[in-house]
């Protein structure tokens, strides 16, 4: 055992140095030291092994690593949540369903609230959105705090939204009272209002939504809420106010994070740009210039 703690020892130092690829090879060796003697820490050791090798990008080391870790233990739900991340980084959809599935059959609640989520993900990323409301449903009483059903609980509504079923969106955001969700729970309002075609109130949500991002410092909502008030400009033809929303967005984020803010706004103006075409942006460009002109003389 002396040289196997030798050798986690050493997988330890190296990834607390940032010697990533040293400390995956130590985890490995002290692993097959541990196989004969003390099959459950060559486990952990396999596990660590195998996180670090994602972390490298190796995600065919990593399955390596994981198949050994599941020989030694067929029915850890810890070992099949390292093999299920292990095929998010590469496997088809159902690959990667059926890997989480295998957590949700061994876990606990802790793994079984992450499995569900997964699933959710998956589900959405196929379109599937009934088979994503299901999973997020099922992970809801699973959730650990408040934070996290509240997290959940916007999933729910977003893909009730997404489904038209409006009502049911909005009753699942009156459950939401944290305080911290706030800015993103009033611009869901806002979507919802969009899509019921109510132009007004959909763009005073958004607005409130802003403001609410704004004074919590999150960022974020401070983006999604900038980006609705300006699609529902810009759906309504008022294509100077949308291009002034944008530009607002990314000076007030390129002030408090510099050019990383800026550059999370510029995407959506350059897809702005390439919307209108060159001679309708010229134009709505020159009226802008007019406006900020005016407003700064007068």
């Amino acid at each position: 055992m002396s040289e196997a703690n030798t050798l986690l020892a050493q997988a330890v130092a190296a990834f607390n140095a940032g010697e990533l690829r040293t400390a995956a090879d130590r985890f490995e060796r002290a692993a097959n030291v541990l196989a004969g003697v003390s099959p459950a820490d060559a486990v952990l050791a396999l596990e660590s092994a195998a996180r670090v090798r994602l972390m490298l990008e190796q995600p065919r080391h990593a399955a390596l690593a994981a198949a050994r870790a599941r020989a030694l233990a067929p029915e850890s739900p810890r070992v099949a949540r390292v093999a299920a991340e292990i095929a998010d980084r590469g496997g088809d959809v159902d690959q990667r369903r059926v890997a989480w599935q295998q957590v949700l059959e061994r876990g606990g609640p802790v793994e079984q609230y992450a499995a569900y989520l997964r699933l959710a993900y998956l589900a959405r990323e196929v379109e599937d959105a009934r088979g994503a409301l299901a999973a997020f449903e099922a992970a809801l009483p699973l959730a650990a705090d408040e934070d996290d059903r509240a997290e959940v609980l916007i999933e729910i509504a977003l893909t009730r939204t997404a489904l038209a079923d409006y009502g049911a969106a909005l009753a699942t955001l009156d459950k939401i009272t944290t305080d911290q969700h706030a800015p993103r729970v009033t611009g869901q309002r806002g979507v919802i209002a969009l899509a019921q075609g109510d132009v007004d109130k959909a763009l005073a949500l958004a607005d409130q939504a802003r403001e609410q991002a704004v004074a919590r410092d999150d960022v974020m909502s401070y983006l999604g809420a900038a980006s609705l008030v300006a699609m529902i400009h810009e759906q309504a033809g008022r294509h100077m106010e949308a291009y002034d929303t944008y530009i607002r967005a990314r000076e007030s984020l390129a002030d408090l994070l510099g050019e990383e803010g800026r550059a999370l706004v510029q995407p959506a103006i350059t897809l702005f740009e390439e919307r209108l075409g060159k001679p309708k942006f010229d134009e709505v460009w020159n009226a802008w210039v007019a406006m900020r002109r005016a407003a700064r003389s007068g």
